[in-house]
């Protein structure tokens, strides 16, 4: 009889604790562009690179790009994380370059990769007249300051 009730109260028990258990592992995906909406890690895998989206505590999200080896070789700003409460956007394009818009900070950034230096430099879109990938442009035209060079 003890038996029984053991396995009556012990077996719902672990059930109730494995079905609780927040699942912590990122997502992996493997990209050539495209929006980015959630945390985990998207691979380039034509250029070694990998793009990790992290959510913290306060569920906003913080984005990193890494080489293969998981070195960081750009990260967002601590400062101005995407919040899940304002409108932002963070896209790849064809050539594994990072724009973003976070309004929040009123932040239009583009993070270009250059082959010469192997460096990122980081342009605000809005300040420097860059040609911004088609869909992002299409996407982010309604939430952007007419003033923006690049939208014109």
């Amino acid at each position: 009889m003890r038996k029984k009730t053991f396995i009556y109260l012990v077996f719902p028990l672990l059930f109730m604790i494995l079905i609780s258990c927040k699942n912590d592992e990122l997502i992996l995906k493997n990209i050539k562009s495209g929006f980015l909406y959630e945390a985990g890690i998207y691979t380039i895998p034509s250029k070694n690179r990998n793009i990790l989206i992290k959510e913290l505590k306060d569920g906003s999200l913080l984005f990193a790009i890494r080489n293969s080896k998981s070195k960081i070789l750009f990260q967002q700003s601590l400062d101005e994380t995407f919040s899940p409460y304002h409108y932002w956007m963070l896209y790849v394009d064809n050539n594994a370059n990072v724009w973003y818009y976070n309004s929040d900070y009123i932040s239009s950034k583009a993070i270009l990769f250059n082959e010469e230096t192997q460096q990122f430099t980081v342009e605000d879109f809005c300040s420097v007249k860059l040609q911004l990938p088609l869909e992002f442009k299409k996407r982010i035209k309604s939430h952007i300051d007419q003033n923006c060079q690049s939208l014109q």
